[in-house]
This record gives structure tokens, sequence and C-alpha cells, in this order.
């Protein structure tokens, strides 16, 4: 291991361990069982438990974050919880449209005595720690730490803590981690014979199968693996060096033009998130959760969170709001162009390059959703900039009846005409956001119908204009 954990003299002078409710800086470890319920949209039995710590979380480069509010924007009856969650930084960040949020994951008290219990951690998992290098790293200057993007001057570090804020115990494991459980196998007996040969097969690049099997398929956590391997007892010394940390994850802000400050001046960051909360096909016994988003759903109002803040990829500039623009995002890959809508309403009116009433026109946006009644989000925002500004709005509803199911491909096929003006005679741009599976490419392929079929393009012509496009900053896209 190049990095392990040691014990303070707390630990030797047999001192009494932090507690577990709160330790020396004030790390919160049990909350609540109330914490973190939307009470306007209650959760089920299971979801009824406490939440993670609410102590901010020392990570460097970071605003404070209040949250405002987090609310359920689609219907209750609809199975996808998709959140607004309503940010005030404690100081200005200035951002353009495609700027990110990253939110920094807590794990559940629940899962973190659970793992505690497995290692049979529970005599020191309350003790004071260090972080230090070893071996060949020990001699070196500027080793990068584990921790590195932490600031920990004001942190008392225990094992608990780094299970709860740093350890990611609830991530699918990749073949690395069985290569180095292996190295904690017992021989003795013929249960810990059986689970290092396993070990040895999980970790085995050949057998590469048989790991997608067992992890990546059920989407088995690193906690429930320790549960099938109940021989091993990782020593608590060399966590961080077998455990993977947990990351940030970013998510587009959907805040632009007047929703980037409140009344008071604060920077106002609103993210839109779709909870991750997918079924096992394999594992009935045990929920399956995205961990971010899991944590996302216990952030209350009038709590405050760190966060990251990044500029992102779109690089949309004011000038660029004299050329027409083609937005494309299903789901909740609305939230950078409902930024840039926003935000070209603004620099319209500043610059003033577009008299009221027009400033948005020319602008096309086609959205994808569910139905009308579950999950169209910001509805009443389109309409009246419709109205009011010239928007051009088209959705479509992939589950709504009677209907057709249609998607934001068979949108831009269905305004071929208007599509082909935007992108050839006005010589505008296309900014797509969403999910990285089929609609990228089921989007580029609509519009290559659409140049072969208003314009004189074959389809190579079609294709070296939509490659001209993306070489010339017109066609960015920003999926996940």
């Amino acid at each position: 291991p190049k990095w392990m954990l040691a014990g303070r003299a707390l630990i030797e002078d047999q001192s009494p361990p932090i507690s577990a409710e709160v330790n020396g800086t004030g790390h919160h470890v049990k909350d609540n069982v109330e914490d973190g319920v939307d009470h306007e949209h209650p959760a089920g039995p299971h979801e009824r438990e406490a939440g993670p710590s609410k102590c901010l979380f020392p990570v460097s480069d970071s605003y404070s974050a209040f949250i405002d509010s987090n609310k359920r924007v689609t219907s209750g009856t609809h199975f996808q919880d998709v959140r607004l969650l309503d940010l005030r930084l404690d100081r200005e960040y200035k951002h353009g449209p495609g700027a990110v949020a990253v939110v920094y994951p807590k794990n559940f008290p629940t899962d973190v005595n659970d793992f505690i219990d497995l290692m049979q951690w529970q005599s020191c998992a309350d003790h004071p720690l260090d972080v230090v290098a070893t071996g060949e790293l020990a001699g070196q200057v500027g080793s990068p730490s584990p921790l590195r993007h932490l600031d920990l001057a004001g942190t008392t570090c225990t094992i608990r803590w780094l299970l709860e804020n740093v350890l990611d115990i609830m991530s699918i494991p990749r073949q690395s981690f069985f290569a180095n459980l292996a190295y904690f196998a017992g021989t003795g007996t013929e249960d810990e014979v059986y689970q290092r040969d396993r070990l040895l097969e999980l970790a085995n690049p050949e057998l590469i199968d048989e790991l997608w099997d067992y992890t990546t398929r059920p989407k088995r956590t690193i906690l429930e693996v320790m549960m099938d391997f109940t021989t091993i007892k990782i020593p608590w010394e060399y966590a961080l060096s077998v455990l993977p940390i947990m990351r940030g994850r970013q998510f587009s802000i959907a805040s632009g033009g007047k929703y980037m400050q409140d009344e008071i001046g604060r920077t106002r960051v609103q993210l839109l998130v779709a909870i991750a909360d997918p079924p096992s096909p394999i594992i009935k016994y045990r929920r399956r959760y995205g961990i971010c988003t899991r944590y996302i759903t216990t952030l209350q109002a009038g709590q405050q969170i760190n966060i990251g803040m990044q500029q992102g990829y779109l690089d949309v500039q004011p000038k660029e709001v004299e050329v027409p623009v083609i937005m494309i995002g299903p789901g909740t890959g609305l939230a950078p162009m409902r930024s840039m809508i926003h935000q070209r309403r603004a620099w319209a009116e500043g610059l003033d390059l577009k008299p009221a009433g027009s400033r948005l026109a020319g602008d096309l946006l086609f959205f994808g959703c569910r139905s009308s009644d579950a999950d169209d989000f910001f509805r009443e925002e389109w309409e009246s900039l419709v109205r009011d500004e010239g928007l051009q709005v088209y959705t479509a509803y992939s589950r709504d009846k009677p209907p057709p199911k249609q998607y934001v491909q068979d949108l831009l096929r269905a305004n071929s005409v208007q599509v082909y003006r935007t992108l050839v005679e006005l010589n505008g741009k296309v900014y797509l956001s969403g999910s990285s599976g089929a609609m990228p490419k089921g989007v580029r392929e609509a519009l290559l119908e659409v140049l072969e079929k208003e314009g004189p393009m074959t389809r190579t012509d079609a294709e070296v204009y939509l490659d001209g496009m993306e070489k010339q900053g017109r066609y960015k896209q920003e999926t996940w």
C-alpha cells in the first residue's frame, strides 16, 4: 500500500473514543430518523431511515450553498422522482450556460454501521487517525494523498467519518478491488480457501464475464460483496488502499438570466436531478440507489452543503445571440437548455440586440419527456416565453395516449423545413444535452436526414456539413 491509516496517541493511551453522535469538530454521524424526509412527497417505509450527516464536507475550493428548496417536479403518481434543487451560494460565482455544480455524496449511517460490523472495526471506528505515506513514498516530497482534495485542518478523521464521507462502499467494485482483497484471504479453513479462490477468479482479467455476472449485472455494491466474503476482514489501516474514494457528481445548472441571482443578489444555482432508484434483476432483498441522488433526496430547506462549481464545456458567448440556435434536451438534459434560454434573453435585452417581444425569435427548443401530466418540466415558463419573446418549443411525449410515441428526433424530422433553414440558411447552431445512450446518435441521424431531404445534399454531403459544424463550434453536446 502507498497510503495507510495510523492511530494517534489517543488509541495507545486508551483515551475514550470520539462520540459516534458528534466528534470533536461537530461531525454528526447519526441524525434524527425524520431528517431528509420530503414531507410534501413522503417516502415509503423503506426510506424512513437516518439520513447522512448534515455537517459540511471539507472539500477544498468549494462554495457553501444554502438550500432554499428541494422540490419534486414530477407528479406523485409518476414512477420517476425528479427534483429541482434550488441553492444560494455564499459568494458570487459568474457562469454561463453549460456550467455544472459538483455535489459530494455521503453514505448513510445504516450502511456505514453494517460495514463496520462486517469488518469488526467497532473498537476503533471512532478513534482519531492520521493518513501516512508508507514504503517508497515515505521519503518523497509532494506524494499525492488520496485525501488531497480535502481541507482536513479542522476535521478529526476517524474510520466512521471516512466511511460516511470519503470511502465509496456503495459503489460497484472493479477488478482491482478483488485483487486487493485476495491479499487478506486466509487458508486455514475450507471456507477461507474457497473464498480466496473465488476472489482470484473475480480478479482474473481472462474471466471478465464472471466479474460482470457477479458485480455489474446485479449492481452488487462493495458492502454486499463483503456480506458474501465473510472470512475477509480488511485491516482498518489499509482502508484507504483497498476501498475506492467517493467522487463528486456533476449536475448541469438549470438557472440563467434572471434566475442567476435572487432578490438580495446572491448567486442562485438550480439543479434538475433525476433520482436514480433502479430495480435490481438479481438481488431482490436490497434496493438499488444512485449514491449521490439518494443523498440529494435527504437535503432539506435551510440546510447547507459544500459544492464545487465548474464552467462546463458549452462555452456559450453573448455575441451568439444574433445567431439562432436549436436546443435539444430530453429529460433532465433540459437543464442547460433552460439556462441558455434565459441567459440568451438576458443578453439580448442587456446588449439591446433584439427588441422586446422577439428576444428569442428564431430559437428552437426540442424537449422530450414521457407524458404531458407527469414530467413536462417548466411548461408554464415555455408557454410564457413563446407568447412574450417568440421562442419556439416542440415537445415529444413518448408515453402519452392516444398519439403515437414520439422522441426529439421525430420532431426534428417533422419540422425539417425550419430545422434546415436554421442550420443552413441562417448559419445557426445546435446544442444537445442529455443521456449518452442512443439519443445523441438518433439526433445526429435525424439531422442528416433533414439535410438530405430539404437541401441539395447527398448523404456524404450531409455528413461533411455536420462534421464542419462540429469543427466550427456550431454543433456542441453535453451528455452523461
